[in-house]
């Protein structure tokens, strides 16, 4: 049987993050604070009104005590999840489906990640045993395989589709020129981005 959705059942009261960026002087812990703080104030609401959290992280811990600890979050469920690129959107989708199901009337999605502390220079690739199927590639160069391969599968021009990528990333600059907690703070034309050299 098919969802009906939740509209209008769930509300984003209030919202918090960090500036995007490596942070030398702060950790995790001081990372979660932040953004935590910025949001329960943003709601109006204290650490204390939430029901349950959503703590969404790769590589920055493997369990709710990632988050309970700094926010000395006590007798409420603390839930950890990971879905590679989409993990802040997991959280915040378990959260809205938990407030949706009545089961809390309040529910915070957040995230953190601090790759840098880890001792890697960037994004690495776990060294996971498995059957020999998975490569060991960090998720940027998994993505950067498969343009070519769609526009094989779909015989879309790999030319039309550079532009179709450099049209979403020159959207993608414009908006985090207008963000001040933005990574890239700088407009980018779709010609300038088409002329760069395939970088993974």
């Amino acid at each position: 049987m098919g969802s009906h959705g939740i509209k209008d059942r769930v509300a984003i009261i209030g919202m918090g993050c960090t500036r995007f960026a490596e942070h030398w002087d702060k950790g995790a812990d001081e990372l979660l604070l932040d953004a935590a703080g910025d949001a329960f104030e943003d709601a109006g609401v204290t650490k204390d009104d939430v029901d349950a959290f959503w703590l969404g992280t790769v590589q920055s811990g493997q369990s709710g005590m990632t988050l309970a600890k700094p926010l000395r979050i006590t007798g409420k469920p603390v839930s950890r999840v990971e879905n590679y690129c989409a993990t802040g959107s997991e959280a915040l989708r378990q959260a809205a489906y938990a407030v949706a199901s009545g089961a809390y009337d309040v529910a915070m999605a957040i995230g953190v990640e601090k790759v840098k502390d880890s001792g890697y220079q960037g994004l690495n690739a776990f060294p996971i045993p498995g059957d020999g199927t998975r490569r060991p590639l960090t998720a940027a160069a998994m993505f950067s395989m498969v343009v070519p391969a769609y526009a094989k599968r779909y015989g879309v021009d790999e030319s039309e589709l550079k532009t179709v990528l450099a049209t979403i990333a020159s959207k993608n600059h414009a908006n985090g020129a207008r963000n001040p907690r933005a990574q890239f703070r700088r407009e980018m034309t779709v010609e300038r981005l088409r002329a760069m050299p395939p970088v993974a």
